[in-house]
């Protein structure tokens, strides 16, 4: 009996615990909800870390240039798009990017913004020669 009470009291602890980190969908302000309004659907089913990194990039939004909140929105937007196994994959990439190194990180990190903007142009310069030949 004394076994069960204290599992019992152990579980709901977790649940409190848990209920108390969690961002609840209406805590956000009308602002913050507008940014994550692509996740509004999914916002209880992800993890509290999840919840609190993305309420917490909506709250600064609005003091970032304009140029980094349409990335931001636009990230917002891919992200609620991905399924939860490719959440997941980026999670575990972003682990994987914090535990090397600062010099390393930085390098990589640059490489990627390189290839990302290899990528943004080319598919600029496609765009325009399809709309010439219109």
């Amino acid at each position: 009996m004394k076994r069960c009470a204290l599992l019992l009291l152990m579980c709901f602890s977790t649940a409190c615990l848990y209920a108390a980190d969690a961002v609840p969908w209406n805590t956000l302000t009308p602002a913050q909800r507008e940014v994550l309004a692509p996740m509004a659907n999914q916002w209880a089913t992800l993890p509290m870390e999840d919840q609190q990194r993305f309420s917490a990039l909506a709250a600064r939004l609005p003091n970032m240039p304009v140029e980094k909140q349409a990335r931001m929105r636009e990230r917002f937007s891919r992200w609620a798009a991905w399924t939860p196994e490719q959440r997941e994959r980026a999670r575990e990439n972003y682990r994987r990017l914090q535990a090397l190194p600062p010099e390393e990180r930085k390098l990589l990190m640059e490489k990627m913004h390189r290839k990302h903007e290899y990528r943004a142009s080319r598919s600029q310069s496609i765009q325009s020669e399809v709309e010439s030949k219109k």
